[in-house]
């Protein structure tokens, strides 16, 4: 585990000395090192973390103990806006729902399956003020049933997730290449967010103004948030700090999240390679395989047998910027100066998802040597 570390500082170092340097270039870097003793390290610390477990089955052998309840802080997705989170909360409490009655082998009334109780909870900076009161009032409300969910979709920084004791719980996440999650997140609030604004004035304004255009020129709350290294903040553990237009502490907050996106989750997915996200997940988490043999439920209320990937929340077809409150039609990519200053405005989490991109192949090699060996 040293030898781990001694390459992870070496990897941090690396990784930070490239902060200034274009986030388009990065993808012809390479940022896993060439001895091969530390990736094989690597291997072999993200084949242990990815080893298949199951809370599920778990719980039923201890069925009467626990009273059939699932323990607490067993699994936490953590979510990054238009980053294909809403889908995957769709496709994990699928599976969720599914587990609860396969994995039980305990009869109540009438010869009928008792299934495994799984209490859920989430946790949201959408709606932001809840979000405020719950990090910093411990009296809130949800400083003392989050703590006691079986699972949690935490749409908010990883720090949440410290603060509210899951900093042990098992972890998954997906990520998108920033330049297409921003893009996509401004189709989806051109109006409510961004006052049906070009794009490009928008940055121009938050340059000029600061936090000082959220809720006045563009709509409050996490909205111009979003178009600004979302996916590094969200992905802090140490550093809590939310004003997006604060420089100050950019190479601790890279630090923090590369460690996390290295070190913290059993899958970090990326939605434009799902088909092979899915299959880490199944691997990790039997009970998310799309398809299992049987329900294992007497009741007439059997859970769906197959759980699939759905693709929900998309943009809407009429974003009320147009003509006469008609559609501003935005294509589905965004034009090159456009491009550009997304990038621009999101140098840190280019940087990120590469080393998201590099985490990735790693976890892919873990599930095919395992395959492999089957």
């Amino acid at each position: 585990m040293k030898n781990f570390f001694n390459y992870y500082l070496r990897f941090s170092l690396l990784l930070l000395s490239l902060i200034k340097s274009n986030g388009e270039n990065l993808r012809s870097r390479t940022f896993i090192s060439n001895e091969s003793s530390s990736e094989e390290e690597l291997i072999a610390e993200l084949s242990e973390r990815m080893k298949p477990r199951n809370f599920f089955a778990e719980a039923d052998a201890n069925f009467t103990e626990n009273g059939g309840n699932i323990p607490p802080k067993q699994f936490f997705h953590l979510h990054h806006m238009k980053s294909g989170g809403t889908s995957t909360n769709s496709f994990l409490n699928c599976g969720l729902s599914r587990a609860q009655r396969y994995y039980s082998s305990h009869y109540g009334r009438h010869d009928v399956i008792e299934p495994l109780r799984l209490s859920r909870g989430s946790v949201s900076e959408c709606a932001y003020s809840s979000f405020t009161r719950c990090m910093t009032n411990p009296e809130d409300r949800c400083r003392t049933t989050i703590p006691n969910n079986a699972y949690v979709t935490y749409c908010a920084p990883l720090f949440a997730t410290n603060m509210l004791g899951w900093q042990d719980a098992d972890a998954v996440t997906m990520l998108r290449h920033p330049v297409d999650r921003v893009w996509s997140m401004f189709r989806f609030q051109t109006k409510s967010c961004f006052k049906c604004t070009d794009l490009k004035e928008v940055y121009r304004v938050m340059d000029n103004m600061g936090t000082n255009a959220s809720g006045t020129v563009f709509g409050g709350g996490i909205c111009l948030a979003q178009l600004t290294n979302h996916l590094t903040r969200n992905l802090q553990s140490k550093v809590d700090n939310d004003d997006w237009n604060y420089r100050g502490e950019d190479d601790m907050r890279l630090a923090d999240a590369v460690e996390n996106v290295q070190n913290r989750f059993v899958v970090v997915g990326l939605l434009e390679r799902l088909d092979e996200t899915v299959q880490m997940l199944s691997h990790s988490f039997p009970w998310l395989s799309p398809i299992l043999e049987d329900t294992g439920s007497n009741t007439s209320e059997a859970p769906p047998r197959e759980c699939n990937f759905p693709k929900v929340n998309s943009s809407p077809n009429n974003n009320r910027c147009g003509e006469n409150g008609g559609h501003w039609d935005l294509p589905s990519t965004p034009d090159e100066e456009t491009r550009q200053s997304i990038i621009d405005h999101n140098q840190l989490d280019m940087q990120l998802y590469e080393v998201a991109m590099q985490q990735f192949e790693l976890q892919l090699r873990v599930v095919q040597r395992n395959t492999d060996n089957e």
